[in-house]
């Protein structure tokens, strides 16, 4: 009966295949996909194939981080050349050179750098940028359609067509439709409401010179060109969302599917000012850092000579280099902390501890309070080796801040982007812990300096105030060597103490011991 389901779902077909026929491209004849339905194929096929090169290499690699530096860089090519210049000012190497060679003081250049980003970010609310969104959303769908499987579609048609040494088809033959059904259903899920405009053409241009590094040839303009236009042709003219869902229709025996296609929502100009701000203020905070380096390399060289630094565990110059290179986040306090171990290790020698825990032992201290202050003190400072070695263990595996913990974030990072905030929250919270660590050493440090300068006095006394057996202990032959070490190394302490004053809050150092 014509009222049967299978009557009417047979003649739906029929009205389906008839409409297909008519079509001037002729791509169904006798029930069978024509080898012209295929040649459309194979034009995708040799056309995706350069436009594939260079989104993947650029904006959709399996590499986040580095689809959102070719972001920026587009986005930044929307603006204007003087913009573009101040835009290159604010990079790393640039901010830093400005910082150092300006008379002002370092907050203030960094305040007037930060009012420069402010600016140029403002400039994004434009109309013009604003569809810059909408042109990075076309992107990653037309490097989604140009990644698509067509050898498979353009070999079901002909077996021997390899995409190298043959250009053309050579043994081809009729396809019937349900062959392409599934096939035909992900393309369609892909390229449903697709079109090229020339935002997208102008976008592939300026990634192209990005990666490349130099000006387009009108040649290879054009190429690209020609490119774009045969895949907005085909897609536009012959395999529109009408036909293809005729075609997988006709290859499912089914009018009723539910068609779903993908949708591209990209808010990339939010992610770059995030990116650039986040990015800023990692940047300054390194540069005040690498700025008091330098300020006090010369002190440092004077302190321990041509001896290098102590290097820690992880929080090191290699660490940092590969914090750097895969991420906006660094190391911050690592030359303080090299200092600080490098100090420990070179003048706080076993006979200066000898002598400072022999004076708590065997001292007679005139004043009890006095005696419980300096015994604490040299508690403090026979700790701080072990307080160095416990960060340095931190990173252990199964640590607080374990170093494959950190890496194994980074790595993730590079597929989902949610990973870099917890990257950034772990290195923050590292640099938090070093800094605390500097803080509290160099504290003990300078009150130990400060004790000992007094005792030093008190030693010189016909009557001493303070420790009343202090000459008989420091001239004593066990502690004599270490005594004469402490008091030679005033000048050393005094230069390492400003050294810190850098990075710690301590109080004034005094000019006389």
């Amino acid at each position: 009966m014509s009222s049967s389901p299978e009557v009417k779902k047979r003649t739906e077909m029929r009205k389906i295949e008839n409409e297909l026929k008519v079509l001037p491209s002729q791509i169904i004849k006798n029930g069978l996909l024509q080898p012209n339905f295929g040649e459309l194929f194979r034009v995708l096929y040799e056309n995706t194939k350069p436009i594939d090169d260079i989104l993947s290499k650029t904006i959709n690699s399996e590499d986040i981080p580095r689809n959102g530096r070719f972001e920026s860089e587009l986005i930044i090519t929307g603006f204007d050349e003087a913009s573009q210049e101040k835009f290159y000012s604010l990079e790393y190497e640039n901010r830093k050179k400005a910082v150092m060679e300006s008379d002002s003081p370092i907050n203030k250049v960094i305040e007037l750098q930060r009012r420069t980003l402010d600016l140029l970010l403002k400039q994004l609310t434009a109309p013009g940028f604003i569809k810059i969104d909408d042109t990075i959303s076309s992107l990653k769908q037309l490097a989604d359609i140009c990644h698509f499987n067509y050898i498979n579609i353009v070999r079901t048609f002909d077996p021997e067509f390899d995409g190298l040494a043959s250009s053309s088809f050579v043994n081809v033959t009729a396809v019937p439709p349900e062959r392409l059904a599934a096939i035909l259903q992900d393309l369609y899920y892909l390229t449903a409401n697709f079109k090229i405009t020339v935002s997208e053409e102008m976008a592939i241009f300026a990634l192209k010179e990005l990666l490349t590094g130099q000006p387009l040839s009108e040649r290879e303009k054009e190429g690209i060109s020609s490119n774009l236009k045969k895949i907005n042709t085909v897609f536009t003219r012959f395999l529109t969302a009408d036909v293809l869902k005729k075609v997988i229709s006709l290859g499912r025996k089914d009018f009723n599917i539910n068609f779903q296609f993908a949708s591209y929502r990209t808010a990339s100009l939010k992610t770059f000012i995030e990116f650039m701000q986040k990015r800023f203020a990692s940047d300054s905070e390194r540069i005040k850092g690498e700025v008091k380096d330098y300020t006090v390399s010369f002190e440092i060289k004077e302190l321990f000579g041509e001896r290098p630094l102590e290097e820690l565990n992880v929080y090191n110059a290699v660490t940092n280099e590969y914090l750097r290179s895969e991420t906006p986040y660094s190391f911050v306090w690592i030359t303080p902390l090299q200092v600080l171990k490098s100090f420990m290790a070179q003048f706080m020698t076993p006979a200066v501890r000898t002598v400072l825990n022999n004076i708590v032992i065997e001292g007679f201290f005139n004043n009890q309070s006095y005696k419980a202050d300096f015994s604490s003190t040299i508690y403090a400072m026979n700790e701080i080796d072990n307080q160095i070695a416990d960060f340095e263990k931190s990173f252990e595996r199964g640590g607080k801040n374990d170093e494959a913990q950190l890496r194994g974030l980074i790595q993730d990072s590079r597929a989902n982007p949610d990973f870099l905030k917890k990257v950034g929250a772990l290195v923050d919270n590292i640099n938090n812990q070093a800094h605390k660590l500097i803080q509290e050493l160099s504290r003990v440090l300078y009150q130990l300096y400060m004790e000992i300068g007094e005792l030093i006095v008190d030693s010189k006394k016909s009557k001493s105030d303070m420790v009343s057996n202090i000459k008989v202990l420091l001239s004593s032959a066990r502690n004599h060597d270490g005594a004469g070490m402490i008091e030679q190394q005033q000048e050393n302490w005094k230069l390492f103490l400003k050294i810190m004053k850098n990075y710690a809050i301590i109080g004034e150092i005094e000019k006389e011991s």
